[in-house]
């Protein structure tokens, strides 16, 4: 068991490291994190925010970016920026199961993070398989899940029509 806990920690500091790197490289990042694609946090970089809030958008934002891609055609999902009166929210597929969540504020140049981001995302997605199996559930040596541990939720299936 130390050795997942291990392997997460180290899992988590590097992400961290590379959404320090967003921030100092973007004039105008507020902060960033990378969750699972299912908005469980993996790693911040977000003061004065709730991440978890900002991972379940992004999540949220993933899943109608995917579809709406697919729908119309344009391939695999790789970003969508939603700006706002006081700033811009940016959403980055990082690989199958990883998601980079950028928040900005309105001075944000959305060029200059397209191109800086763009090389730390791609090391992010590198890792995202490690990243996605930091949401499945963790087990005691007995098989049962580990107390103070986020499970998943046993997603039900899709209605037939």
């Amino acid at each position: 068991m130390p050795a997942v806990r291990k392997s997460r920690r180290s899992v988590e500091e590097g992400v961290r490291t590379e959404l320090q790197q967003i921030r100092a490289q973007v004039a105008g990042v507020r902060g960033s994190l990378v969750a699972t694609s299912d908005g469980l946090v993996v790693a911040h970089d977000i003061p004065d925010v709730e991440p978890t809030q900002i991972a379940a958008l992004a999540a949220a934002t993933l899943a109608v970016a995917r579809r709406a891609t697919l729908a119309t055609e344009c391939g695999t999902f790789r970003e969508a920026v939603a700006r706002g009166s006081d700033g811009y929210l940016a959403v980055y597929a990082a690989g199958d199961s990883a998601i980079v969540a950028v928040v900005g504020t309105s001075s944000l140049n959305v060029g200059m993070l397209q191109y800086r981001a763009r090389e730390i995302i791609e090391r992010i997605a590198a890792n995202s398989s490690q990243i996605g199996a930091l949401a499945a559930p963790v087990r005691a040596a007995n098989g049962e899940p580990a107390k103070n541990t986020r499970s998943l939720p046993r997603r039900r299936p899709a209605a037939s029509s």
